[in-house]
């Protein structure tokens, strides 16, 4: 139905009219604007949180595991502190062992080396892989050949003369030959 208002402007009873006011311009964008930067921390922040939650319900899970195979993993290094005092053990007597044999290994080369007419009198370990040994023969020759077979084993190496003088045979007297006393050096090879 379609209504005509027939009275005059002045006599007519005003429509109420609704008004919105707009704020102004500056104001809209200060807020898109606080909206924009405050959504993606907030955000942010919330992925965090989660995060953190997650990550709190992992240590928990592995502290309840842990607790749980508390008494394997002392057993565990209990074993592995008795393996190494075993091991501390065995490679002492290794080491005894090696000794042991070595020095029967050196003086069973020694007496394969030792040429016809020359005697040892002293055979004793210098420094900590050098030995020195001391003895009589009747000649140059006799020394010269010691030292050609030792750098010729396997055992010594850096083989060297120290000491050669001829001295009078104490043992025969005062009319006894004259002998080579010799000092022969060597590094003995592990």
């Amino acid at each position: 139905m379609i209504r005509v208002n027939l009275l005059p402007v002045e006599e007519r009873i005003p429509e109420p009219k609704i008004t919105v006011q707009v704020p102004r311009a500056k104001i809209w964008v200060t807020v898109i604007a606080a909206l924009a930067v405050l959504a993606p921390i907030a955000g942010v922040h919330l992925m965090q949180r989660v995060k953190i939650a997650s990550i709190r319900a992992d240590i928990q899970a592995a502290e309840v595991e842990h607790r749980r195979l508390k008494p394997q993993i002392d057993r565990i290094e209990q074993l592995m502190a008795q393996r190494e005092q075993l091991n501390q053990r065995l490679s002492v007597i290794q080491s005894l062992t090696r000794q042991r044999f070595f020095t029967v290994s050196l003086m069973d080369e020694l007496a394969a080396l030792v040429p016809n007419y020359l005697w040892f009198t002293e055979v004793g370990e210098v420094h900590r892989g050098k030995v020195e040994i001391v003895g009589r023969t009747f000649s140059n020759l006799m020394v010269a050949e010691l030292m050609r077979r030792m750098e010729e084993s396997e055992m010594f190496d850096d083989v060297a003369i120290v000491l050669s003088e001829k001295v009078q045979d104490r043992k025969a007297g005062p009319d006894g030959p004259p002998v080579l006393e010799f000092t022969v050096s060597a590094t003995v090879k592990p």
